[in-house]
């Protein structure tokens, strides 16, 4: 759903009331993005205090593996990104 399809949701089930309702879905979504950033951000964050936890106990193939891994991802974003 777009913002201006919700706006216009909205405004259709508010405008009898004579609410506007474009500050609240603009703030509706405002607030969907920033739980998501702050999802993401924590499951990164839990991802990598796993992985660190577990470096000590990788062989040396597996972390060689790891680091190339981590090569090819950080490739892939440089292409993707331009």
């Amino acid at each position: 759903m777009t913002l201006q399809t919700l706006l216009n949701v909205t405004t259709h089930i508010f405008h009898p009331l004579g609410f506007n309702a474009e500050p609240l879905s603009i703030s509706l979504v405002a607030a969907g993005l920033i739980l998501l950033l702050i999802v993401a951000v924590g499951g990164m964050a839990y991802g990598l205090f796993k992985a660190v936890k577990a470096v000590p106990n990788l062989t040396t193939k597996q972390f060689i593996l790891a680091l190339l891994l981590i090569a090819v991802f950080m490739v892939v974003i440089g292409i993707i990104l331009p």
